[in-house]
């Protein structure tokens, strides 16, 4: 099967800056999307979204075609990300003094979460390998293969992350739905 975006690729090489406003059409959202979920920060990602589009208009000429383009995108916006989150200086928010040690408070939050809600919480206390893998699966419909090179693991690698994932989210959450129903 012939990569569609191929053509855009190769027209990038050749400065064509429609080329890469068409690529940006066709994938913005989705990376936007996947950069969101590793930054956990919509304004960051939007920034990374901006250096993935150039990164890529630089490698335009570089792209050999070995992997589908959207997979070449994707490995850019993970190299970017990771690359923003080691230069991200965090600062240490207070805790204000009058927090009582048993408020019950985040437990009746937990307690009205809908199905969606609970299963986002589960999301979120993944370990981010196994996260960032469920993403490159389930939400972005790559292969095994293509979320292993966008990770730089093997296939296999991705596999077991996979397996583990899906243990670790039945688990928290039949949790939750116990902690719910008490």
């Amino acid at each position: 099967m012939t990569d569609p975006d191929l053509q855009l690729v190769k027209a990038m090489a050749n400065r064509d800056v429609h080329a890469l406003d068409e690529l940006y059409a066709r994938h913005g959202r989705s990376i936007l999307s996947y950069l969101i979920g590793l930054l956990n920060d919509r304004p960051l990602a939007e920034e990374v979204l901006q250096d993935v589009m150039l990164a890529a208009w630089r490698g335009a000429e570089q792209f050999r075609g070995d992997s589908q383009v959207r997979t070449w995108l994707l490995a850019i916006a993970r190299l970017q990300a990771l690359s923003a989150l080691r230069q991200r200086k965090f600062t240490p928010i207070p805790i204000a003094d009058d927090v009582a040690v048993d408020d019950t408070g985040q437990f009746k939050i937990v307690e009205g979460y809908t199905e969606q809600e609970m299963m986002q919480a589960a999301l979120r206390q993944l370990p981010n390998d196994q996260k960032e893998t469920l993403e490159l699966i389930f939400y972005h419909e790559l292969s095994g293969i293509e979320a292993a090179e966008i990770l730089g693991v093997a296939p296999g690698t991705v596999k077991s992350r996979l397996n583990r994932a899906k243990t670790t989210l039945r688990r928290l959450l039949q949790r939750k739905e116990i902690d719910h129903e008490s």
